[in-house]
């Protein structure tokens, strides 16, 4: 797998995953050994055959160091090329003669390995090496002794031609190769990007439900609860005086325990299929304005007197925003009976106007101190709302009490997509 590139020239494959251990440091030096030593071992022997003695074994050291510094050539192409170019230097120094020995085309691998992997500064140093050294060895080569003495009349400018066009074709096959390796990063830097943003809307998709599903059991628990509560503080004192009222306590107790099981079961039905449609199969409808009734029935039930009204035309709203409106209700409610006192009553308006339906909950008990934001309650109920493109607020009502106010729209379905509940 190719290192990651950056598009701005920063280099193909960066300093800390050059280790030889990798797959092209094993690749290069089996390429090396295969295709390179026999490639040595002819070159050094025709350097004996043509130049014996001292010069021969300079040529021959020289290209065995040329030949294995290519196993380099990716992990530590510029160390790699700074070390052929050093061998060439040496046998450029000897002999003209070496420009026909085979190991001749380690020079221009070299070059094409430091164009395609190499940072950029080092690929325009390798150019102006390859033109350089182009011109010396046509120099060494045409002058030299030993080529004249072969009866070898080598045309400069021929020559000259040749090696330049050697070093332009590998260093533009460089190029190129770099090109595509470069582009092939941006490919996976993108590919990895896309998996990364796939999995954030995972983890964002599981933290939603979670508090989801924290909304809907502090609603289903909490009402429940202080329903539940306010009952049995005014059974006990009824089982004393009034046996009947205290049965109808207990009946009010248990028909509240049940439909907080109801709920509790539809919740956890979602938990372990994984579904998160408000009306899937084998799960009970979430509430809307048509449970409304009932809710206000057992909220009469536990002590607190509530009177509804409405105004205007009612108008159908979406699933979700009715389960919005529910909860909304459900938790003002809630807050009276466990902090308004037992001689609170509440009211519960309904006000339908032409571009939206605004929902009043008040309280007309003694005046209590703004509600804090640290609970699920109000943060539940600014959520609900907001999902559903309106507005709600909660405050202390002028002469006592508390007021909740929600107002949203009709075209709510608009907004149902974030905030389905």
């Amino acid at each position: 797998m190719w290192p990651l590139a950056a598009a701005g020239g920063v280099e193909i494959y960066p300093a800390g995953m050059r280790q030889w251990t990798g797959t092209r440091g094993r690749t290069d030096i089996l390429l090396a050994t295969v295709i390179g030593a026999p490639v040595a071992a002819l070159s050094v022997f025709m350097a004996f055959v043509s130049a014996p003695g001292t010069r021969a074994w300079l040529v021959a050291v020289s290209l065995i160091v040329a030949h294995a510094a290519l196993a380099a050539r990716r992990v530590s192409p510029a160390a790699s090329f700074g070390v052929v170019c050093a061998a060439f230097a040496m046998q450029t120094a000897v002999t003209g003669m070496f420009l026909v020995l085979p190991s001749t085309l380690v020079f221009p691998v070299a070059l094409y390995s430091v164009c395609a992997f190499g940072s950029r500064r080092v690929v325009a140093l390798a150019l102006g090496a390859g033109v350089v050294g182009a011109v010396l060895v046509t120099v060494r080569f045409v002058h030299d002794g030993s080529v004249t003495a072969a009866g070898l009349r080598p045309d400069p400018f021929l020559v000259s031609g040749l090696l330049l066009a050697v070093v332009v074709a590998a260093w533009s096959l460089g190029l190129r190769r770099r090109t595509q390796l470069a582009y092939l990063a941006v490919l996976r830097e993108r590919a990895r990007h896309v998996a990364a943003e796939r999995e954030e809307r995972a983890r964002r998709a599981v933290r939603e439900e979670r508090a989801r599903i924290t909304r809907e059991m502090h609603d289903v628990i909490a009402h429940s609860l202080s329903v539940i509560i306010s009952q049995a503080k005014g059974g006990r004192y009824a089982a004393r005086s009034d046996p009947d009222r205290a049965s109808n306590v207990l009946s009010t107790i248990e028909e509240t325990g049940r439909h907080a099981l109801a709920d509790m079961r539809g919740l956890l039905g979602v938990l372990r299929s994984g579904e998160t449609n408000d009306d899937g199969p084998g799960q009970e409808p979430q509430p809307a304005l048509r449970d409304l009734p009932e809710l206000l029935d057992r909220v009469r039930a536990a002590g607190l007197p509530v009177h509804h009204r409405e105004h205007g035309t009612t108008r159908r709203l979406s699933p979700v925003a009715e389960l919005a409106v529910f909860r909304v209700v459900q938790e003002a409610l809630t807050n009276i009976i466990k902090h308004a006192g037992p001689t609170a009553r509440a009211e519960v308006e309904f006000a339908w106007a032409p571009d939206g339906l605004t929902v009043t909950v008040r309280d007309r008990g003694p005046e209590r101190r703004p509600v804090q934001e640290s609970g699920h309650g109000l943060t539940g109920m600014r959520e609900r709302i907001a999902a559903v493109g309106g507005s709600i607020s909660a405050e202390p009502a002028l002469g006592g009490g508390f007021l909740v106010t929600a107002r949203l729209p009709y075209d709510a379905r608009l907004f149902s997509d974030g905030g389905s509940a």
